[in-house]
């Protein structure tokens, strides 16, 4: 599979929800699909509210197959007022291509861009 990374635009917001909504599904199981509505959306950081705030960062970043398929993206920004520190919002790959090293190729290019504009850190915070 061919996956290009490219800088996340307000145009991938369909697609990006998608594989949100996929790996919730994958991580909560039956207990996503018996939540309200009100209750998905919580759950979700592919809130169309705030996409345009996210892709203005300029630290997010998809996984795009060779039919522009995203099957990944990671959302990621600066942690104002301490510049130079990238905060990983969440990162997600479509459950059915995970393991191939999508989201390595995320990661990495999220380290790329880290340096291209001197940040000297990047946090994440992991849920089991």
């Amino acid at each position: 599979m061919n996956i290009t990374i490219r800088p996340m635009t307000v145009n991938d917001y369909k697609q990006v929800h998608d594989v949100d909504v996929m790996t919730q599904k994958q991580y909560l199981g039956a207990k996503f699909d018996q939540m309200s509505e009100d209750e998905k959306k919580s759950h979700l950081v592919s809130r169309k509210s705030e996409f345009q705030i996210n892709v203005d960062t300029g630290y997010c970043f998809v996984a795009e197959d060779e039919m522009k398929n995203i099957v990944g993206f990671v959302l990621a920004n600066e942690t104002l007022p301490f510049h130079g520190k990238l905060y990983i919002r969440y990162i997600g790959v479509n459950p059915e291509v995970q393991g191939q090293g999508i989201g390595q190729l995320l990661y990495n290019k999220l380290i790329e861009k880290a340096k291209e504009t001197n940040a000297d850190k990047i946090v994440a915070l992991v849920n089991n």
